[in-house]
């Protein structure tokens, strides 16, 4: 089962490069080694899982590589050669097995133009299966059963006669025409497919080690993945990734508790915090991690986010019309599937404050409703809270802003209850707007 997410969220939450972000949570993790583990990244990123226990066993690969600092050796001039190297298997010459015309063969080679590519790419694959199978011999412990997996794919890619000699070629300090010969002819010919799946075994594991340090560098934790049927989201110390020394907040949902209702000033941190929850799901869901200090949580089916919502001008759209069209869609999802996490930032933000009123009302009380999916909605018009308050399945939080004096300051931490504190005309007669108007009146 596909993981739904769409465009608008993953632009949102600035997963990948777009218009709306100069950073995004891709580049944060892209630290391979090698190509093939880039291109391993990025597929891993475009297709979060739904299933808990594939994301648990990606999580315990990572859990295993930081308990026992396991390190594969990967070198990207060999591994970019070696694939090119492979890749022009077919217009390698067969080799021979017959010992009189052995030498001629040999000859042909280093005659050729492929002389070059022949013995580099011996060489190449030989160092890369030397670093694999230290790999492979050096794992201890309560192995996970992923790395069991890729173990067997290092130890049994050749068959013992094949493992053996290759290992006594490793250890060769000068090697015969002959053994390049050999070598070529298994690479390239008897081995050609079992050595594709060689490499993505070590693109995979250059992956996990890169994502690894990466999160350890950036002070992300792994999650924990709950499969119990009451579902469940904590998150403490989460944190938004692109924010310098950041204020972390922590972030509770259960069956019971399945809609968090945000209110707090413009300006407040809503929006961040907002993203922060979207984007520790987005990574728990890929097996990633997350940035929090702990998370724990079931897992979802799907994450839709309406946060940097924007006009359609082509097709004669107004904001609000893209808001109604936005809720829409969501609902039309909520019939489809459960298990989905819904983020709103400022319902109805682009109508008049009647209309925005009445239709947050009516929108969040029917989320309310849904018990088989969470839900957050940030608003800054606080009496929808007020007049939501008495239903049980809501929890209420808000943004903190406190005045110091006569000028507002904004902490960035989320508190218990619904906020009081309006902040517009402060900042319109802060501007002295109205001074500057009465200026003009009089010139």
């Amino acid at each position: 089962m596909n993981f739904d997410i769409d465009r608008q969220t993953l632009n949102d939450l600035a997963i990948f490069h777009n218009n709306n972000s100069r950073q995004s949570i891709y580049s944060l993790f892209s630290n391979t080694s090698t190509i093939g583990g880039s291109e391993v990244l990025q597929e891993m990123f475009n297709k979060p899982l739904t299933n808990p226990t594939h994301i648990k066993e990606r999580l315990e690969v990572f859990s295993y590589i930081e308990a026992h600092h396991i390190k594969l050796s990967l070198n990207r001039n060999d591994y970019d050669f070696v694939e090119f190297y492979l890749n022009k298997r077919y217009h390698a010459k067969p080799f021979s097995g017959i010992t009189r015309f052995l030498e001629k063969i040999i000859n042909t080679f280093y005659n050729s133009n492929d002389h070059y590519v022949i013995k580099t790419g011996v060489e190449s694959t030989l160092s890369i299966l030397d670093s694999l199978i230290n790999f492979a011999e050096a794992l201890r412990g309560n192995v996970p059963k992923k790395i069991q997996d890729f173990r067997s794919t290092i130890l049994n890619t050749f068959y013992p006669d094949e493992i053996k000699w290759l290992k006594q070629l490793i250890r060769k300090p000068r090697r015969s025409a002959l053994d390049v010969a050999k070598a070529d002819h298994l690479f390239r010919q008897l081995a050609y497919e079992r050595m594709k799946a060689l490499l993505n075994v070590a693109y995979q594991l250059d992956v996990y080690q890169s994502v690894s340090q990466s999160g350890k560098a950036l002070g992300f934790t792994l999650p924990v993945i709950d499969e119990s049927i009451e579902r469940e989201l904590n998150i403490k110390g989460l944190f938004h990734p692109f924010i310098v020394n950041a204020k972390s907040n922590d972030v509770k949902f259960s069956t019971g508790k399945n809609v968090c209702f945000v209110t707090g000033t413009n300006m407040a941190g809503k929006s961040s915090l907002l993203k922060s929850i979207g984007i520790a799901i987005y990574l728990s869901q890929i097996g990633f991690p997350v940035p929090a200090k702990s998370m724990a949580t079931s897992t979802f089916k799907g994450l839709i986010t309406t946060i940097n919502l924007a006009d359609d001008v082509e097709q004669g759209h107004s904001h609000f019309y893209k808001e109604v069209l936005r809720v829409k869609h969501v609902a039309e999802k909520l019939n489809q599937s459960k298990d989905l996490f819904v983020i709103f930032d400022e319902l109805f933000r682009g109508t008049n404050v009647k209309d925005a009123y009445d239709a947050s009302l009516a929108i969040i009380d029917a989320f309310a409703k849904v018990r088989n999916c969470f839900f957050v909605v940030s608003t800054h018009i606080v009496e929808v809270a007020h007049e939501l308050s008495s239903i049980e399945n809501i929890n209420f939080r808000y943004m903190e802003t406190i005045f110091e004096e006569t000028n507002p300051i904004n902490s960035y931490k989320l508190k218990k209850g619904i906020t009081e504190e309006r902040l517009g005309m402060w900042i319109v007669k802060n501007e002295g707007i109205l001074e500057i108007i009465n200026g003009a009146l009089k010139s």
